[in-house]
């Protein structure tokens, strides 16, 4: 049969995808980055672990390393403060 080749890269093999870390839910994730990760990686976890959090979306192309990504988590966590006692005062 006369096959067309298909436009672009061929498609990866399957071994190379972690099926399981794809499909994991964000708790597993986190849990296993924490896991592997000590102090001295602790620019890589935050980033990472924003990235599993879907935080670093929120931030430009060229901000997405941890300070920034702590700024969008304490921003948001007082933001959900407020509002939290905000509905609780009435």
């Amino acid at each position: 049969p006369n096959r067309r080749a298909r436009p672009g890269p061929p498609p990866p093999a399957l071994d190379l995808f972690d099926l399981d870390e794809q499909f994991a839910s964000e708790k597993v994730r986190l849990a296993k980055l924490t896991n592997k990760c000590t102090e001295e990686h602790l620019d890589f976890y935050i980033t990472q672990s924003a990235e599993i959090l879907g935080i670093t979306e929120k931030l430009p192309e060229g901000k997405r390393g941890a300070k920034a990504c702590l700024e969008v988590i304490l921003r948001e966590l007082a933001n959900w403060k407020k509002i939290s006692h905000d509905t609780s005062m009435g």
